[in-house]
């Protein structure tokens, strides 16, 4: 135990010291074992420790305590060409973020097993030049979800396990943007006098909020016999309270700048997750398919603010998502006791369709996922490393009449490393 006290301790400082790194949105980046087969047999392959985080009963499949560590690198690449008024305009962005990952799991008894993560669920980043065509409406967007777990899982009886983890979640926000010389004016029919468009004096914008709740995860697995098994798993909604600055600048009219509160409450959607394995001689079978609950908790985003700009001290983004499924595959070759070698694919669907719900700082669409890796083991000694390459739809964000763009070549790659110790 005093080891792995000392380790949660140290995961505790390297996930504050990267948590400003997630991207996406809902991130599966905690095992990088499971990147190499595209996360199918989420929490019941028995491989790694991160079913602290998918589905916490099938840590009874791990029969050492032990400790690991992952890093993913993922990199975003989009081309956005202008149509309605930006049409001819182009931008391009391309940016690589580390997420990392780290579980620690202790074996009380041969059926009672205890484990701690951190790890990041959802995160979102977003990140334009700042003279791009539509600085006025998005330049940096980064919404970062830390997760410090603390897990238990009990096997009933030959068959059956259980787990459940309480989860203290941290969230940090962050958007940018600047303030075009001339704008609708929100006050246009609202306050007598007032005209269809206002001089609001150019200048930036930055804003943070950071706050924490709490939430959970249920797990259950059956296993039939030793090389197939099937799981469940159930993750709670949460709901966000967050608060902090909008600090405008560079105005020249002298009215806009200042810093001013901000307030801001995110919800985060609840998931089920289904996972399947089956082994057949030196080849294992897996499979996942996870729902998201998306309508009962993202139909708007409200950033509230004693900012001028904002109207009835409030703005709202309307995004209406609609409920996913992601479906993900993967085969483990058994090469030798020490070596072991995966493939997986995956469709991950978009929660939004229409170019009127997709935004400048969220152009997300559907997406097929291709990845491989390898494990190599030694003693008490595992390594992993997988790679994963993300292929977007092209789709166009139709925010408003002042600012649409088109995405193309939409694409992620995803390079992952992770080592484990078992005592």
């Amino acid at each position: 135990m005093k080891r792995i006290y000392s380790y949660v301790a140290g995961l505790a400082v390297l996930a504050m010291a990267f948590s400003a790194h997630a991207g996406g949105y809902q991130l599966n980046d905690y095992s990088v074992t499971g990147l190499g087969r595209s996360y199918a047999g989420q929490g019941i392959m028995g491989d790694d420790y991160s079913a602290i985080a998918y589905n916490p009963a099938g840590m009874t499949l791990m029969k050492k305590s032990g400790l690991q560590q992952a890093l993913s690198m993922i990199n975003l690449k989009a081309d956005m060409k202008g149509i309605g008024r930006n049409e001819g305009r182009s931008a391009k962005m391309d940016f690589w973020q580390p997420i990392p990952a780290g579980f620690a799991q202790y074996n009380a008894t041969e059926k009672l097993k205890l484990g701690v993560g951190i790890y990041a669920p959802f995160g979102l980043k977003t990140e334009y030049k700042s003279n791009w065509f539509g600085s006025g409406s998005a330049i940096l967007s980064k919404l970062d979800i830390v997760d410090f777990n603390l897990s238990a899982a009990y096997k009933i009886t030959q068959h059956w396990s259980v787990g459940a983890s309480a989860i203290m979640r941290y969230i940090y926000g962050r958007m940018t943007q600047s303030v075009p010389g001339m704008l609708p004016n929100p006050y246009y029919g609202l306050v007598p006098g007032q005209g269809p468009y206002a001089d609001w004096g150019g200048g930036n914008v930055n804003f943070n909020v950071h706050g924490w709740t709490q939430t959970g995860t249920l797990g259950v697995m059956y296993e039939v016999d030793e090389n197939t098994r099937f799981g469940l798993s159930y993750r709670l909604r949460s709901a966000q309270r967050a608060k902090g600055l909008l600090k405008a600048s560079g105005n020249t009219n002298p009215a806009l700048n200042g810093v001013y509160t901000v307030r801001a409450n995110p919800d985060l959607p609840e998931t089920f997750t289904f996972s399947a394995y089956h082994r057949y001689k030196d080849l294992g079978f897996s499979g996942t398919a996870r729902w998201t609950h998306w309508t009962s908790s993202f139909p708007e985003f409200i950033i509230r603010s004693d900012y001028p700009l904002f109207v009835d001290g409030r703005k709202v983004t309307y995004y209406r998502y609609a409920n996913t499924w992601t479906l993900t595959g993967g085969v483990d070759y058994y090469y030798d006791p020490n070596w072991t070698f995966r493939v997986g694919g995956g469709w991950d669907e978009s929660p939004t369709h229409k170019p009127e719900r997709r935004t400048l700082r969220i152009p997300d669409n559907d997406r097929w996922w291709m990845s491989l890796g390898a494990t190599y083991t030694k003693n008490n000694w595992q390594i992993d490393a997988a790679y994963a390459h993300m292929i977007g739809k092209t789709g166009k964000a139709l925010e408003d009449a002042n600012f649409q763009a088109k995405y193309k070549n939409l694409q992620s790659h995803i390079l992952g490393v992770q080592v484990q110790y078992k005592f």
